[in-house]
């Protein structure tokens, strides 16, 4: 049985925890009318495929509902006014349509015709499992992504939904038609037009591509094929680390300007253990500081016990260019907050920097802020090394 994608689960555990908003979309159903409407307007603007006309096509279809355990009737058809080959489902409650546009299926093969199938009716078997808790997901996190009030990390939100969806359907794909090269050669297929293909040549151009690259994926709908080709080879040959590798290759290094749910909260935990990290020594903790702390955080709670361990340099190193700077900018708030410890302070976030990898983030804002040059960048971190080192040697002052 194929599992959904962990992205999938946890952004299902999230909305089931909003039990009104659960409860609502659980209620809401398509009605009637609007599903008449539906295929009102698919007869108008597709030929529907018969399946006494088109056998063949049904027996391929019938064999792929088998392998994925989907009995509910499926009609076919061909798009009349897209000319893009592509193929495309509609799922209600009893029923679904799967509509085939451009040339597919002159360009397709039999073996290939069935993993196409089997990826599109995957998006049933994904909106059916687990009592349809997916699908509901689906419209939740599309609603409010779609409102144009939401916050921008729902768009981001629901993008990724979509391409964890299209990986999953994949998987069905090749769960279908049980051949790698198969499933690769119908994604390059139908994305090139062309007639011949080689799998393994398009599995040799997406590794190079992923060596030369680490942005993780910028698909609307669709992960790009490279990463769709990756995906289901790592599948093949390590399905105990697939979904831990995946979520590397999608999600590439964390954005700032790109967040999502669980992202925009392990941001948010961050920067709280960043800041417990900068105002661990007590000497850092003046009114100001805990002022500023208050500004970001309502109370401030003092920690003993926070270090930079590998696991919080991890996240650190885990983050894109524009997320770094924001990290230095945090350091860089605290460290101007309170003119009397303002040296010192600077060569506490220099030291900071430098064990979390930072130091080229930090040098960054620190000379852009306070408008030094090379030369006096250098002279100035030295003057605030010497400063923290004689609060350090003090015996005046209790460091932690």
């Amino acid at each position: 049985m194929l599992q959904p994608f962990p992205f999938h689960a946890n952004l299902r555990d999230h909305f089931k925890n909003q039990g009104k908003t659960w409860s609502w979309f659980s209620e809401e159903k398509v009605k009637e009318e609007q599903r008449e409407t539906y295929k009102t307007d698919l007869l108008k603007n597709s030929y529907r495929i018969d399946q006494e006309t088109e056998p063949k096509v049904y027996e391929i279809l019938t064999v792929a509902k088998d392998k994925l355990g989907i009995i509910i009737p499926v009609t076919m058809y061909q798009s009349q006014t897209i000319e893009a080959n592509n193929a495309g489902i509609v799922f209600f409650e009893n029923e679904a349509h799967i509509i085939l546009s451009g040339t597919i299926l002159k360009l397709l093969d039999d073996a290939e015709l069935l993993a196409l199938l089997g990826h599109e009716l995957s998006h049933i078997l994904l909106y059916t499992i687990e009592n349809g808790d997916f699908e509901i997901t689906n419209r939740i996190i599309n609603t409010i992504a779609n409102d144009n009030n939401s916050e921008l990390f729902y768009y981001e939100t629901a993008r990724l939904f979509q391409l964890y969806t299209e990986l999953f359907c994949d998987l069905g794909a090749l769960k279908v038609c049980e051949s790698l090269e198969v499933t690769i050669n119908t994604l390059v297929k139908l994305n090139t037009g062309l007639e011949k293909v080689s799998a393994e040549s398009y599995l040799k151009q997406a590794n190079e591509i992923l060596d030369r690259i680490n942005e993780g994926s910028s698909g609307e709908t669709h992960p790009e094929n490279f990463i769709r080709a990756k995906s289901l080879q790592i599948y093949q040959t390590d399905k105990v680390n697939y979904h831990i590798q995946i979520e590397k290759i999608i999600s590439g290094k964390t954005d700032l300007h790109q967040l999502n749910l669980f992202s925009k909260q392990a941001v948010f935990d961050i920067t709280k253990e960043l800041i417990a990290i900068i105002l661990k020594p007590k000497w850092t903790q003046s009114d100001y500081c805990i002022a500023l702390y208050k500004q970001y955080f309502k109370n401030f709670d003092k920690k003993n016990d926070v270090f930079i361990d590998e696991a919080f340099k991890l996240k650190i190193a885990n983050s894109k260019k524009n997320l770094k700077e924001y990290y230095a900018y945090v350091m860089l708030d605290f460290a101007l907050c309170d003119s009397d410890l303002k040296e010192g302070f600077v060569g506490h976030i220099l030291d900071i920097s430098e064990q979390l990898e930072l130091e080229d983030s930090l040098k960054t804002v620190l000379k852009k802020e306070l408008n030094l040059t090379e030369k006096t960048f250098k002279t100035y971190c030295q003057t605030c090394t010497t400063t923290l080192n004689s609060i350090l040697e003090s015996s005046q002052e209790n460091t932690y």
